[in-house]
C-alpha cells in the first residue's frame, strides 16, 4: 500500500511539472509595485531590438524591458530597475547573453538575458544617452553620453576612458569589425573615427539635422539620416563624407533601420498613412510597402537572418512581418498607450480601458488578458461607461460618442460632435454626454439600436467654458457636471433645470463621484484638492489635501467608507471618507494616473495611467475595526465609534458590522479588536 501511494504521489508530481502554464505565473504578475495584485498592459512601446543570435527580441516600454522568445512570441522576462526617466536605448552583447539599457538620467545597467537578473550597474554621471554599442568581443560597452563617448569594462563595471571632442549631442555610434576603432555622428555636423587605444580621431563633415533619426550601416561604411518632417532619407559615405543618395517618402519619416547585411533600409512614415517602406540601400529603389498599422510606427527591428521585421506602433501593437512575402505573420496587442479611462462591467467580469490610440480594450478579469479590441475612429478615448445591465458600453472620444454591444463588440450608434465626459443613469434609460463647449445632452437609450434614429431628450446649456466631468446620483434624479472654471452644476434630470451651483474649487474640476447613498458628492480638481459636498444642504462638508499635481479621478468604495483618487504625479491615494485621512498611498505608475475604479464587489481598485498600464490593487481591509484608517485598532477607533452612536449615512464609517446603524455592537467589536 505504501509503495502504491508513493507511486501515485510521484505520478501526480510529474504530471504537475508537465502541465502547460496553468501553474506558471502570468506575466501580469511580474515585478509588481507594492500593494498591487496584477498589471494589465505592458506599457507604451519605445524601442525594439533583436538579440544577435535571433533567439530573443527586446521591447522597451514605459515600465521596463520585455524580453520575448523570438520563435513563440511569448514573454520570458520583464526587466525593471531604472528609477527615473523611461529607458531611452538598449543594446545586446554580441553573444546575446547580456542586454545593456540606459535612461535619460540614470546609471546604465547590464542584464543577464536568460535569468532576467541585473548583472552590473555602471555607476557614473550619464546624461541624455542616445546610443549604446558593445565591442565585437563584448568586453567593452560604448555609451554616447551627451557630447562624449564613455568606454566601460563590461565585466568589472569600471570606466576605461572618455572620448571627448564633439561639441554637439552624439546621435549614433558603431564599432568597426575588429573593435579597434569607433565611429560617431554628432549634431555638431561631424562624423568621427576614434582609435579606441590612443583616443585619437579623424573627422569628416556632414550636415546632420538636429531632429533627424541617424543610424550607421552594420559595416559602418554608410550613415542614414531621416528628416522627420519632410519625408526624406539621406545616405552618406562615412569615410569620405560624400553624399550618396536620397530616398523620398510621401509622408514624414519617424524611424529607420538597416538590414543585417546592409543591403536594405526600412523606414516608417507619416501621421496619416502609417506605412512601412523597404528600400534597396544600394540603389535607393523601393522594394516593398507593409500595410497594417493604424497609428504611427516608431520602432523597427530586423531579425539577424534578415527574414523578419518587427514593427512597434504608438497604438501599442507589435507586428511581425515576413520580408519575403510581405505577410503580417503575428500581431501582439497588449502594449497600451496612455490609458485615459477605465470602467468595470456591472458584474465585475470585464474591465474596459480607453487610450490615446484609437482603441478600447476589454479585459477578462479572471485571466487578466485582453480578449477584445474595439477600434474607434477618433484619436483619444476620454470617457467609458457600461450600462447598468452590462449590455452596452458607451465611449466618448475627441470627436464622437459611440455605443457598443458590450458582449458582441458591435457598433450600435454613433453620435457625431458629442464627446468628452459621459455617464449612464442608474436605470439605464438615459446617458449623458458633454461637449467641450459646455453643452450637455441627455440621450434616450431605447432609441440607440438603430444608429440612424438615435434621439436626445434634452440639451443642458449652462457652462460658459468647457467641462470634463459628469456623474448621476444613485437615484438618477440629479446630474452633476464639473467645468474648467471650477464650478460644479447640479441638474434636475426630470425637469432639466439647474438646481444649484457649487463654488469652491480654484481650478478645473476634472472628476466627480457620488457616494453610494447619494448624500455626498466628491469632486477632484486641478487645484490639488478633493472636496466633499453635502447633497442635501449643498454645503461643503470637507476638503482633502495631499495631492501635488492635480486630482485626475475619484471613486467611492462599495460601502462609501473609502474614497480613491488619482494624481498627476502617478500616485493613487485611499482616503477615509469621514476623516479625510489618506491612509494608503500606492506608487505603481511612472506617469500620471488618469482614472480609478472600484470593482463591483469592492475588493479591487483599478488605476489606469499615462505609462500605458492598468494596475489592480487589493483594497479589502484586513482590519474593519480600524475605522479611522490609521493602520491599527486602538482607543482612537473606540472614540470614533462612540462619537457616532445612533448615526446612519454620514456616520457609516463607524458602522463596523455593516448593519446600517452605529450602535453598541460596533463598540464591542472595536473593543475586542484593540491590541
Amino acid at each position: 500500500m505504501k509503495q502504491k501511494t508513493s507511486f501515485i504521489f510521484a505520478l501526480l508530481l510529474i504530471s504537475i511539472c508537465f502541465l502547460p502554464n496553468s501553474f506558471a505565473q502570468n506575466s501580469s504578475q511580474w515585478n509588481l509595485p507594492e500593494g498591487a495584485i496584477a498589471r494589465l498592459g505592458k506599457g507604451s512601446i519605445v524601442d525594439i531590438t533583436y538579440a544577435p543570435d535571433g533567439a530573443h527580441f527586446a521591447v522597451v516600454s514605459t515600465i521596463g524591458i520585455w524580453l520575448y522568445d523570438a520563435h513563440t512570441f511569448k514573454e520570458t522576462a520583464l526587466l525593471t530597475g531604472h528609477t527615473w526617466e523611461e529607458i531611452s536605448v538598449i543594446a545586446f552583447s554580441p553573444d546575446g547573453k547580456t542586454l545593456a539599457s540606459a535612461s535619460w538620467d540614470d546609471p546604465v545597467r547590464l542584464w543577464d538575458v536568460y535569468t532576467g537578473q541585473l548583472r552590473v550597474t555602471l555607476t557614473g554621471y550619464v546624461n541624455n544617452v542616445k546610443a549604446l554599442v558593445f565591442s565585437p568581443d563584448g568586453k567593452t560597452l560604448a555609451i554616447a553620453n551627451a557630447n562624449e563617448i564613455l568606454l566601460w569594462d563590461t565585466e568589472t563595471g569600471v570606466q576605461q576612458t572618455v572620448l571627448s571632442g564633439h561639441t554637439g549631442s552624439i546621435k549614433a555610434i558603431a564599432f568597426v569589425q575588429d573593435g579597434s576603432k569607433l565611429r560617431s555622428a554628432s549634431q555638431d555636423g561631424t562624423m568621427r573615427v576614434w582609435n579606441v587605444l590612443t583616443e585619437q580621431h579623424t573627422s569628416v563633415d556632414v550636415k546632420l539635422n538636429k531632429y533627424a533619426d541617424v543610424v550607421f550601416s552594420p559595416d559602418g561604411k554608410m550613415l542614414a539620416m531621416a528628416h522627420r518632417n519632410i519625408g526624406k532619407i539621406e545616405l552618406w559615405d562615412t569615410n569620405t563624407g560624400q553624399f550618396l543618395r536620397t530616398f523620398t517618402t510621401a509622408e514624414s519619416v519617424d524611424t529607420i533601420a538597416f538590414s543585417p547585411d546592409g543591403r536594405m533600409l526600412v523606414s516608417s512614415s507619416g501621421w496619416s498613412d502609417y506605412l512601412i517602406e523597404l528600400w534597396n540601400a544600394q540603389t535607393g529603389e523601393p522594394l516593398t510597402i507593409f500595410i497594417g498599422h493604424t497609428w504611427f510606427v516608431d520602432a523597427l527591428a530586423f531579425s539577424p537572418d534578415g527574414k523578419t521585421l518587427i514593427s512597434g506602433s504608438g497604438n501599442g501593437t507589435l507586428r511581425v512581418w515576413d520580408l519575403e512575402t510581405g505577410e503580417n505573420r503575428t500581431t501582439l496587442r497588449e502594449h497600451l498607450n496612455w490609458v485615459s479611462v477605465i470602467a468595470f462591467s456591472p458584474d465585475g467580469s470585464t474591465l474596459a480601458s480607453g487610450s490615446s490610440n484609437h482603441a478600447i480594450q476589454l479585459w477578462d478579469m479572471k485571466t487578466q488578458q485582453s480578449h477584445t479590441t474595439l477600434e474607434a475612429d477618433a484619436f483619444h478615448v476620454w470617457g467609458l461607461t457600461f450600462s447598468p445591465d452590462g449590455q452596452l458600453l458607451v465611449s466618448g472620444s475627441s470627436e464622437e460618442v459611440l455605443i457598443w454591444g458590450a458582449h458582441t463588440g458591435e457598433l450600435h450608434a454613433r453620435y457625431q460632435n458629442w464627446y468628452g465626459a459621459i455617464a449612464f443613469s442608474p436605470n439605464g434609460e438615459t446617458f449623458a454626454s458633454g461637449r467641450f463647449d459646455g453643452t450637455i445632452r441627455l440621450w434616450d437609450t431605447r432609441t440607440i439600436q438603430d444608429r440612424n434614429t438615435a434621439q436626445s431628450s434634452a440639451v443642458l446649456d449652462a457652462h460658459r467654458t468647457s467641462f470634463y466631468a459628469l456623474a448621476f446620483s444613485p437615484d438618477g434624479l440629479t446630474l452633476a457636471s464639473g467645468s474648467s472654471e471650477g464650478a460644479i452644476l447640479l441638474w434636475d434630470v426630470s425637469t432639466t433645470q439647474l438646481k444649484t451651483t457649487l463654488i469652491g474649487h480654484k481650478e478645473a474640476v476634472d472628476t466627480l463621484a457620488f457616494s453610494p447613498d447619494g448624500r455626498t458628492l466628491a469632486s477632484g480638481s486641478w487645484d490639488d484638492t478633493i472636496r466633499l459636498w453635502d447633497t442635501e444642504t449643498m454645503m461643503l462638508r470637507k476638503t482633502f489635501h495631499g495631492h501635488i499635481d492635480g486630482v485626475t479621478s475619484v471613486a467611492f468604495s462599495l460601502d462609501g467608507k473609502t474614497l480613491a483618487s488619482g494624481d498627476g504625479d502617478g500616485t493613487v491615494r485611499l482616503w477615509n471618507s469621514q476623516t479625510g485621512q489618506d491612509h494608503t498611498i500606492f506608487t505603481g505608475h511612472k506617469y500620471e494616473v488618469n482614472s480609478v475604479a472600484f470593482s463591483p464587489d469592492g475588493r479591487t481598485l483599478a488605476s489606469g495611467g499615462g505609462d500605458g498600464t492598468i494596475v489592480l490593487w487589493e483594497t479589502q481591509s484586513e482590519m474593519p475595526e480600524d475605522v479611522n484608517g490609521d493602520g491599527s485598532v486602538n482607543i482612537d477607533d473606540l472614540t470614533f465609534v462612540a462619537a457616532r452612536l445612533g448615526h446612519v449615512g454620514e456616520g457609516a464609517a463607524a458602522d463596523v458590522n455593516g448593519d446600517g446603524v452605529v450602535n453598541i455592537l460596533d463598540l464591542v467589536t472595536v473593543a475586542e479588536a484593540i491590541e
